[in-house]
Formats: structure tokens, C-alpha cells, sequence
């Protein structure tokens, strides 16, 4: 009888260790899912020319080229922006996302800090992000 104890208590331990398990991928995928959206999501609601936005699409650089790039560049380089990066700039970054999101670039000039942060971290990410393609 206490064989039986045993495996039933064996068993539930699995059980859990299964549940855990599951959780936690779940948990990692929802993650990954978080870091390779290109969906920036504001910290708090922001008003811009009477309209409220709570996110912002940058989806659409998926579908930017090396012409998009070398514009965007330019830009940032008449304003003055002399880096050996300059996809790492700030003015890149809010240049990229006006170009790929349709909106003015004085929208994301008017962006929390904590937002513009975001919005570098999703660009550059995008840029550097890996897919397994060498």
C-alpha cells in the first residue's frame, strides 16, 4: 500500500512539475512575442492635434529598404547629426518611425521620455534584431 502512496505522490509531483513547466514557456513566449512586436505601446494615453493614441504601428518596417535608410540618413546629417551609427541616434530612430508609421515626426518629438526610449529600443531592435538569417 505505501507503494501505491508512493507513485500517487510521484505522480502529483510530475504532474505539477508539467504545470510549472508549461507556465513558464507560456510566460516566455508571451515575452518574445512582446520584444519582436513592432507595435510600440505608449505609458500613458497621448493627445496629439486632438486625437488620443495609446500605440503605434512601426509594423511597416518590415518593409523598409536600404533606400529607406540612406534617406533617413540624410535627413539626420543636414540636421547636423555626425555619428558612425546613426541608427543608434535618437534622430534616426523618431526620423525611421515618422517615415514607416505615417505620422509627423513632431508627433514623436512631443513623445514622455520614457515613451522615446521605447520607440529607440523597437527600432534599433528591429534593426539589429536576429533571424537566424546570416
Amino acid at each position: 500500500m505505501s507503494a501505491d502512496k508512493n507513485n500517487t505522490a510521484i505522480e502529483a509531483e510530475l504532474e505539477a512539475m508539467e504545470a510549472t513547466e508549461r507556465e513558464e514557456m507560456g510566460a516566455a513566449t508571451a515575452e518574445e512575442d512582446e520584444e519582436e512586436s513592432l507595435i510600440l505601446t505608449l505609458g500613458k494615453p497621448y493627445k496629439f492635434e486632438g486625437q488620443t493614441y495609446t500605440e503605434v504601428d512601426l509594423s511597416a518596417l518590415e518593409d523598409t529598404s536600404a533606400a529607406d535608410l540612406t534617406a533617413v540618413n540624410k535627413i539626420i546629417s543636414r540636421k547636423g547629426v555626425v555619428t558612425p551609427m546613426p541608427e543608434m541616434t535618437m534622430d534616426f530612430c523618431i526620423y525611421m518611425a515618422a517615415r514607416v508609421s505615417k505620422l509627423p515626426v513632431e508627433f514623436f518629438l512631443g513623445l514622455h521620455s520614457r515613451d522615446t526610449i521605447k520607440l529607440k529600443n523597437v527600432v534599433t531592435g528591429f534593426l539589429y534584431g536576429g533571424d537566424g538569417e546570416d
